[in-house]
């Protein structure tokens, strides 16, 4: 993994030297990929596989998981995380600075996410609420929950997928992106608007325990803190440039 995703991985080199193909974006197009096959994948798998164990390691249900009230059209701010996905890698692309940024925060996420996947597998949890899911029958969101129930089944407990990437994006976005313009301080106030609800929406829509997001948002903040942030500040070092991109001759 290199330093545990601090330096590039071989796998960019060809990306990397080739970044101004397709109108300037082969970068971008090479981040949403990997991070489909890197993340999406192995997702599905443990996912499944947590649901073919069937075993419980932990009883972390709250009064509050069941007293929370299930809110149908949450589902929307709940779905919106596929669109976090690309943000990063498309928004991340001012210049060679920014785009060796964005790789080491991809591959970060990654690993980030292979730690979750982990902890599925290893201390599973079944997520036992969606019998409070009541009213939806014949509306316009049972296609919906039909989508979210048929891709998830309910052992993606903690930490919440769902919440540490889109707060893994939200950050990275604020990194780059100050709010030093009133436009930029309006879209930014849109975006935490937009990942709360995200947030929330776990819960609302009775797929995630509280302690799903809780233990989720603690991760996202001690890895960003201690690992991410550090990460990306040190490609700013001008030795750390020519290293980069000496490591991405082919």
């Amino acid at each position: 993994m290199g330093d545990w995703g601090r330096t590039p991985w071989n796998l960019w080199k060809s990306h990397w030297n080739n970044r101004s193909g397709f109108g300037n974006r082969r970068l971008s197009f090479a981040i949403i990929v990997m991070f489909s096959l890197m993340v999406g994948l192995p997702y599905v798998l443990t996912n499944r596989l947590a649901h073919y164990m069937d075993r419980n390691s932990l009883d972390i249900e709250l009064p509050l998981d069941t007293q929370l009230p299930f809110i149908a059209w949450m589902v929307i701010p709940y779905i919106s995380l596929y669109f976090y996905y690309p943000t990063s890698a498309l928004l991340g692309s001012k210049n060679d600075l920014m785009w060796r940024q964005n790789i080491i925060f991809t591959q970060i996420v990654v690993i980030t996410s292979w730690i979750c996947f982990a902890v599925f597998v290893l201390l599973p949890v079944e997520i036992d609420l969606r019998h409070l899911i009541v009213g939806v029958e014949g509306t316009a969101w049972e296609p919906w929950f039909a989508l979210v129930h048929g891709a998830d089944r309910p052992w993606n407990s903690w930490p919440s997928l769902h919440v540490v990437q889109s707060t893994q994006v939200v950050l990275i976005l604020r990194y780059w992106y100050p709010s030093d313009t009133r436009k930029v301080w309006i879209l930014q106030t849109t975006l935490l608007v937009c990942w709360a609800l995200l947030v929330i929406s776990t819960m609302t829509i009775k797929q995630h325990y509280l302690w799903d997001a809780v233990s989720a948002l603690a991760l996202t903040g001690i890895t960003w803190r201690y690992w991410m942030k550090p990460a990306l500040d040190r490609c700013a070092a001008p030795e750390y440039a020519d290293a980069f991109d000496e490591a991405m001759k082919a």
